[in-house]
């Protein structure tokens, strides 16, 4: 795709995720998986147009309410986004699939360089901001601290399962040991 359309693509998308995040996602998870899969697209030497668009949209029918299949319907909501875009069909795809297999608990296995920047920089968001987490459980799901701290310990030892980077869970290890401590030394 080339550099100006790509651009306008990118400024559509951005605007998009205002018009549709009516709360602090986009800030918090959405901005730091965009940067973690760029600045992991340069230095693996991946394509960074596959894993910029992908990041930006993997989670979006999850925005909107879409939870437990947000990775399937995400890829579908992207592919129809992205048609009325001047983009090869086979680059749709290949965005498609990244959105589609970005989840750690997706029965889907990751085969491209892409698909597995696109899970590992979510999944470095989630251990990196932490804080979502905790309005999820706490603030939107009113749970009780148990069932809180039980819900972000699972999401966090699914999200460390899906780094597919040694060199990331290494920068990250002591991160994630820290949070685990806390969530279980309650």
């Amino acid at each position: 795709m080339k550099e100006e359309a790509y651009q306008l693509l990118i400024k559509d998308i951005k605007k998009l995720l205002k018009e549709t995040c009516k709360d602090d996602r986009v800030k918090y998870h959405i901005n730091p998986v965009v940067e973690n899969a760029c600045k992991m697209a340069k230095e693996l030497k991946a394509d960074i147009q596959i894993v910029e668009i992908s990041a930006y949209l993997h989670d979006i029918t999850k925005i909107t309410g879409e939870r437990k299949n947000h990775h399937l319907t995400g890829a579908e909501y992207a592919g129809n986004f992205l048609s009325q875009y001047n983009i090869e069909p086979a680059k749709i795809e290949q965005i498609k699939n990244c959105i589609k297999k970005h989840r750690g608990s997706s029965e889907f296995t990751r085969d491209t360089m892409e698909e597995k920047i696109v899970a590992t920089a979510d999944a470095m968001a989630h251990i990196e901001h932490p804080l979502t987490f905790f309005y999820a459980w706490y603030g939107r799901r009113k749970c009780q601290i148990d069932e809180g701290a039980d819900g972000i310990i699972d999401k966090l030892q699914r999200s460390w399962n899906k780094i597919e980077f040694e060199y990331v869970k290494e920068n990250l290890n002591e991160k994630y040991q820290i949070l685990m401590q806390l969530l279980k030394n309650r």
